[in-house]
């Protein structure tokens, strides 16, 4: 018997290659009807004998184009129209950026083999693509997602190009990007003083690089600094010119196979450098890596990746591994337009790789690890937005402003939240800018003039300050670690009472401390401080933090007196007479020292006390240093002590810091004691959340905050939690460090106004 069907979809199912494929599997099938965008997603009518449109649906369902995400597939029967064949109508691109807009696209394995296939009229064609693959983010101007909105409005496809383009059997059909050598963007590569380069573009690049030079790459989403990944010499420059003394630096690999050769790798991980997102995953060095050990000189770790454009295909063919770390200059913003690439070029790159499609919309690498098969964010951004997260609640819309260091924003429409890109630290003018530009285009593209602006608690964060300052009425201050526990508990579908656990370097306490070895009784709305690491003053505040053996001599003093033995051990031998004279009055009298019970703050004494020296040249890097010598195998633990007699109970490590002179003195291996600090950190955790239990009855845990981004204390913790029975969240969707407050702090804005 003939039927029809209305099938509706939604989700990310516009500008993926959504409707060609519907058009072809509903020839292979034999049905009629039409497929059409609308403004939700996606709208099917197929009509057809019944076996023949059952076997239509699931096959669309299970088999959508490879960049799709469905988040509804809904099919209910109608009446029969008995029409002949199936169209693909002209309609509406959807103005819903959840629908219209994906992120930007890897190459596909097709647009591969025909950028190297010599027969091919795209061949070595470094702007190859199709409806599968290719910009997305970074080129729309507005919505809805048409070519003459877009970067690409200024091309004019040429005959065969609009040809394949209107072809609904051709995979570049409906592609805006679609274009060739004929009718596309070129290269063009400069000099140091933008004076053009003569030769072929590419050809002479790929000797520039392999002769040393530092070469900026105009990719996706902002340019890339690239060298030789093998050669320490350029490297050293590279981090000389670019102010980046030690923080890693990423490698580009031409193949998965190269990675293998050179990495670590499990299947997961293969799959996520693979994925379409391409992201930089960080992976452990085998030994016979030919990797420079100078692109991350404080662990054993490589932050590898895979090209992801048909120009770094094309280097990658005829170079060897790469180095390809964001263009600019330390904690600004990614370079994304030639204006700017001038201040690259004039102080860091010897030459520059560009091209004549503009980047619209700037876009930083994720980069994440892989933690017992999940995924932990360092950071999100190009591949993954705009992808949105989805809510367990909804409400009016909110402009969430993130915090101040690894900023990002977010933007709730109905049940959904629209994390932006990676913006950056926003003490840096041009980050903060940066901010300022992209909450307006991201307000612009969903259409949206928000009820509520949620932002930290903190006076003196940029964002703050954006807020206060804002037209919108509705304000909404967040406090840090209450947005940390809550962006966790969102991505993960909770809104119930848990014990929240957050650790991070710092956060605006609501007393008017520096917190950051928090355990709260949290749900979306509200929060209650149940528990926190004791609180040491910070000598020089932010220079306390730069200067991790100031917090160690601030623990010592605080724990054992001014007078104490510890103090004349070598390890603060560094500190002379006249800086201890002055820290111990700081210390004493409060002097720019304020309050601390971060647990990243502990990291960084017990670092500085194994040996740590100096200042800092990257936020964690001595917590860093301190898991990269943490010895495999090693179960024992320091002792510490809990004490629930005040309003909110302390943790105290003063016995544990004692055991680890004790153990140095007797000349214990630092890897071993290093390893004993993890284990006692997560044993604490552990401890505490029991002890709330037992007063709470509360069996959900939220782990949350910079610390976790540390995989070997994650992994402790969350063995040492299941062990005793708890049910265990953590991040797998956005960073666990500051990247992801913004979630947070929307989805606090919304529980609340529930209630006003």
């Amino acid at each position: 018997m003939r039927k029809r069907f209305l099938v509706n979809v939604e989700g990310r199912v516009q500008g993926v290659g959504f409707r060609p494929t519907v058009y072809r599997y509903a020839v292979e099938h034999g049905l009629s009807g039409f497929v059409k965008n609308v403004s939700t997603g996606v709208s099917i009518e197929v009509e057809g004998d019944e076996k023949s449109i059952k076997d239509f649906l699931c096959y669309l369902k299970y088999n959508p184009p490879e960049q799709a995400r469905i988040a509804k597939f809904n099919d209910e029967e109608i009446l029969v129209k008995n029409e002949r064949g199936f169209e693909i109508i002209q309609s509406q691109h959807s103005e819903d950026l959840a629908a219209g807009m994906p992120p930007d696209l890897a190459v596909c394995e097709r647009c591969r083999s025909e950028l190297f296939a010599p027969d091919n009229r795209r061949f070595k064609y470094p702007f190859i693509n199709c409806t599968n693959c290719g910009p997305r983010f970074t080129i729309i101007q507005d919505l809805p997602y048409d070519r003459e909105r877009t970067s690409m409005s200024s091309f004019k496809m040429c005959s065969v190009c609009s040809s394949e383009y209107n072809d609904p059997m051709n995979r570049r059909f409906d592609a805006q990007p679609n274009a060739c050598p004929d009718c596309g963007p070129v290269l063009n590569l400069i000099d140091s003083s933008g004076n053009p380069v003569s030769g072929n573009p590419l050809s002479v690049c790929v000797q520039l690089i392999l002769d040393g030079n530092i070469v900026a790459v105009k990719g996706l989403g902002g340019y890339h600094l690239c060298c030789s990944a093998t050669n320490d010499n350029v490297i050293r420059k590279l981090r000389d010119r670019k102010k980046r003394p030690h923080k890693a630096l990423a490698v580009m690999f031409e193949s998965i196979g190269e990675i293998i050769d050179n990495c670590e790798i499990n299947e997961t991980e293969k799959h996520e450098l693979l994925s379409y997102a391409r992201p930089i995953v960080v992976l452990s060095r085998k030994d016979a890596s030919n990797v420079s050990k100078l692109v991350s000189p404080d662990t054993n770790d490589i932050g590898a990746f895979l090209p992801y454009t048909p120009l770094h295909y094309i280097l990658l063919s005829q170079t060897e591994p790469l180095v390809m770390t964001s263009g600019n200059m330390a904690e600004e913003p990614i370079v994304c337009d030639e204006a700017d690439l001038k201040n690259v070029l004039s102080s860091i790159a010897d030459y520059a790789l560009v091209h004549n499609r503009p980047i619209l919309r700037r876009c930083d690498d994720s980069v994440l690890r892989i933690v017992e098969t999940k995924r932990l964010f360092y950071r999100r951004s190009r591949g993954f937005v705009p992808d949105p997260v989805k809510l367990g609640l909804e409400g009016p819309s909110v402009l969430a402003c993130g915090g101040e260091l690894k900023n990002t924003f977010s933007v709730t429409r109905g049940k959904l939240a629209f994390i932006s890109q990676h913006i950056g630290d926003l003490d840096d003018y041009r980050s903060f800018m940066f901010f300022r530009k992209s909450v307006d285009d991201l307000l612009n593209l969903l259409e949206i003039d928000p009820e509520i602006i949620a932002f930290d608690m903190h006076p003196g964060y940029w964002s703050t300050k954006y807020a206060l300052e804002s037209g919108v009425s509705k304000k909404v201050p967040v406090q840090h670690h209450h947005a940390h526990i809550v962006s966790c508990m969102a991505e993960n579908g909770v809104e119930n009472t848990v014990i929240g656990v957050a650790m991070d370097g710092s956060g605006y306490g609501d007393d008017g401390t520096v917190w950051g070895g928090e355990f709260l009784i949290a749900d979306t709305s509200q929060y209650r401080r149940a528990a926190h690491f004791k609180q040491y003053p910070l000598p020089g505040n932010d220079e306390g933090i730069f200067h991790p053996l100031r917090m160690a001599f601030s623990v010592i003093v605080s724990e054992f007196g001014s007078n104490a033995d510890l103090l004349n051990s070598n390890v603060f031998s560094s500190i002379s007479y006249l800086d201890r004279e002055v820290l111990l009055e700081m210390i004493e009298k409060g002097i720019r020292s304020p309050l601390t019970s971060s647990a990243g703050r502990l990291f960084d004494a017990v670092s500085a006390i194994l040996g740590f020296s100096g200042r800092i040249s990257y936020e964690g890097q001595a917590a860093i240093c301190l898991q990269n010598i943490a010895k495999a195998g090693v179960n024992e633990n320091y002792s510490y002590s809990y004490d629930d007699k005040g309003a909110a109970a302390v943790v105290s490590f003063a016995s544990m810091f004692k055991e680890i002179f004790e153990d140095i003195f007797s000349g214990i291996e630092k890897s071993c004691i290093a390893a004993k600090f993890h284990n006692t950190i997560a044993a604490a955790i552990t401890d505490v959340c029991v002890n709330i239990r037992n007063t709470e009855e509360i069996n959900k845990v939220v782990l949350s905050g910079g610390v976790f981004q540390n995989d070997l204390l994650l992994k402790l913790t969350v063995n040492c939690l299941n062990s005793k029975g708890f049910t265990v969240y953590s991040h797998s969707i956005v960073p666990p460090n500051d990247g992801g407050i913004a979630l947070g702090q929307a989805v606090v804005a919304l529980a609340k106004s529930r209630y006003k």
